[in-house]
């Protein structure tokens, strides 16, 4: 079995400020994989890894794939995906890493394509289509299966979750949320589907929570405050959400950072991080939460910096 805490998931531009300059993060998915220490990459073993993938480039949306070691602070190219995405989602399963959706150039179509990565022949394939094209939604992996959750399309908020079957090559509608989302975040842990914040009638701080064995939903203990174009992460069976934006401060983005722990169903508030971000990206890797890019009230971010939960502090780490 995969460590725990192996999928990631991050969020994307909120639409209604899709045609601000600069409002996109860099690199637009990020998430931890197990790499291997020989060229043929052997999962389950050797450091763990970061996948950055697509997004735009202040110019452009991008199809480039790189990848980030932590341990050498280094970065290396990867094969680019079959065509540009930002605001898409990305996730890791069963060694080989899956995009899906988002928007195509600049904003102008939303996708309801998916593409698959296997690390071992560096090379993309094509999966069948979403019934829903979406982007700034949720993306998880949990039993073998791949949910996209919530999210935007060309006409409207949506509340409705697909189901993606490897196995089966397609794509099945499941239980919807509560209430129609965008620009929330969603982790795995424990076997199910977290959804945290996101923007619909404003900004949200309501967490669900997805059964995938019940194919239901339920209600958690809300954030401490409502957000979207947050990030989240999972690390020690615990969640973090880092930055954001609080309804009504679109122009200022949040430094907050809080973790969740689903034992006592309670929120924390940690040490801020020392940059203020928000449509950024976050990911666990060996005991260590990593942020990278995002948008700042000056500008696009091309920094990274990476917290220690032992010593409730953050440091700079390698940039972009």
């Amino acid at each position: 079995a995969m460590a725990e805490g192996f999928l990631r998931e991050t969020v994307r531009a909120w639409p209604a400020l899709r045609s601000v300059e600069g409002k996109e993060m860099l690199f637009d998915a990020v998430l931890p994989l197990v790499g291997g220490t020989k060229p043929v990459p052997r999962w389950g073993s050797g450091p763990r890894v970061i996948y950055i993938l697509g997004g735009n480039d202040g110019t452009d949306n991008v199809r480039t794939a790189e990848l980030f070691d932590p341990l050498t602070a280094s970065w290396k190219q990867l094969a680019s995906m079959a065509g540009p995405r930002s605001s898409h989602g990305c996730v890791a399963l069963e060694g080989k890493l899956y995009a899906v959706g988002g928007v195509y150039e600049n904003g102008s179509q939303s996708l309801d394509t998916a593409e698959v990565y296997d690390p071992q022949t560096d090379g993309w394939q094509p999966l069948a289509k979403m019934s829903t094209a979406r982007y700034s939604f949720g993306l998880a992996a949990v039993g073998g299966k791949i949910y996209a959750i919530g999210g935007c399309n060309n006409d409207s908020t949506l509340e409705s979750v697909e189901a993606y079957d490897p196995q089966l090559g397609s794509w099945a509608l499941v239980a919807s949320m509560s209430g129609k989302r965008c620009d929330h975040a969603s982790v795995m842990l424990g076997g199910k589907i977290y959804v945290m914040g996101g923007v619909g009638d404003g900004a949200f701080k309501t967490v669900e929570v997805y059964d995938p064995q019940a194919d239901s939903w339920q209600r958690v203990a809300s954030m401490p405050q409502g957000l979207f174009a947050h990030a989240a992460a999972v690390m020690g069976g615990k969640i973090y959400v880092t930055g954001g934006i609080r309804e009504g401060h679109v122009a200022n983005p949040e430094m907050l950072v809080c973790m969740y722990d689903p034992q006592a169903d309670a929120w924390t508030q940690l040490a801020s991080m020392s940059t203020a971000r928000q449509w950024h990206a976050s990911a666990a890797v060996v005991g260590k939460l990593y942020v990278f890019g995002g948008y700042a009230s000056g500008g696009r971010l091309s920094t990274a910096e990476v917290y220690d939960p032992a010593s409730d502090s953050w440091a700079q780490a390698s940039n972009l």
